[in-house]
């Protein structure tokens, strides 16, 4: 696979329009290819924290139509946040640096997953793992935030986010972990899953969609997950307004629907294309013994809820669509393109005669 710089990775060309009065499957079970993949320059190679290299381990992506945005992890060792951004056109043209971001409440959450826009494309979220908390203490509230802002046209630096609160004199997200480990309590935890963790995530007009890669007693005594839970809101004054009606609305064996798939596979990105009106799921797993993979699915809402998803397989061999890195989210660029941002941890993966460095990300481009 060629290997290309980022600049012109996302150099998309002429693209066929998606007819829109064809069912999403029509296009979609024709299988898809990987067109591009290579590796993005987060920061500066060499930054080191602590005598250390820090590693850009990339977790979430948003094409809002003006910019690119990227979000680690991981806390940058500056007083950026640890999110950052490209300007981007139709024609994929980039700058070579990305630019951070700096406004204080998105340099104070921690542990980013995955970001989202709202079918009109107006408001744009992006979500904390919720993976911590410490009882009686506000140290940790800072893993718990679901943080949304208007998208205007203008630069990220402009913009003002805000966090969802379920509670009043909340800075972060608290009362929303709260009412998501209430969704998920079982006969074993009756009054709350005691741990979790949240990977993704997707906004109909009416509905915001969680997705759950971990779920169990702490965080080393988990089983991993492809459960999605979903809540009403609405916006009032600018302002998002949760609902009360928390459920459950898939457990997803992905076992069972594709054995021939290496084990255990766990959801790591849900996003919402409105155009097609689908869910993009994608599903990954992480093992000291065996090399990391990921797969993509698509669904409807109504096969979400009936815990069916299709298998994304490849065009040219008619084999399940395989990403050999830990695919964490994916955002659409064009009419028929998905950029898929991969999360690969502190391992040195190979793309090609390429290997990754620590400021590196592998992203991969693929194409219906």
């Amino acid at each position: 696979m060629k290997i290309t710089r980022f600049s012109s990775a996302l150099a998309l060309g002429s693209v066929l329009l998606f007819n829109a009065c064809q069912r999403p499957a029509t296009k979609l079970q024709t299988g898809g290819i990987i067109v591009k993949e290579g590796f993005i320059d987060c920061f500066q190679a060499g930054l080191q924290a602590a005598g250390k290299d820090v590693w850009c381990e990339a977790s979430a992506v948003l094409n809002d139509g003006n910019y690119i945005s990227m979000a680690n992890d991981k806390d940058m060792p500056s007083t950026d946040a640890s999110i950052f951004y490209w300007a981007y056109a139709e024609t994929g043209v980039f700058g070579s640096k990305p630019t951070y971001v700096t406004q204080n409440l998105f340099k104070t959450a921690q542990k980013y997953e995955d970001f989202a826009l709202t079918p009109d494309r107006k408001v744009a979220f992006l979500t904390t793992a919720f993976d911590r908390v410490k009882e009686g203490s506000t140290e940790w509230d800072s893993y718990n935030a679901l943080l949304y802002w208007p998208v205007n046209g203008g630069s990220p630096q402009s913009i003002q986010p805000k966090a969802v609160h379920l509670a009043t004199g909340e800075k972060f997200s608290i009362g929303l972990r709260n009412a998501l480990s209430k969704a998920l309590r079982s006969t074993e935890f009756p009054d709350g899953m005691p741990y979790f963790k949240v990977e993704g995530f997707a906004a109909t007009n009416n509905k915001l969609f969680f997705g759950i890669r971990e779920e169990g007693k702490k965080y080393d005594d988990f089983k991993y997950k492809a459960k999605v839970l979903t809540v009403s809101y609405r916006f009032e004054n600018d302002s998002l307004v949760a609902g009360t009606d928390f459920q459950t609305l898939a457990d997803i064996d992905i076992a069972a629907l594709e054995p021939s798939l290496p084990k255990p596979l766990a959801l790591s990105c849900i996003e919402f294309d409105a155009k097609r009106n689908i869910f993009w799921v994608l599903t990954s797993m992480e093992s000291e013994t065996q090399l990391n993979s990921a797969y993509l699915w698509w669904a409807t809402e109504a096969e979400l809820k009936s815990g069916k998803l299709h298998l994304v397989k490849d065009r040219a061999t008619g084999q399940p669509l395989k990403f050999t890195h830990k695919a964490e989210d994916l955002t659409t660029v064009g009419s028929n393109r998905l950029f898929v941002i991969h999360d690969d941890d502190r391992n040195r993966t190979k793309i090609g005669d390429q290997t990754r460095q620590p400021h590196q990300a592998a992203y991969t481009i693929v194409e219906f």
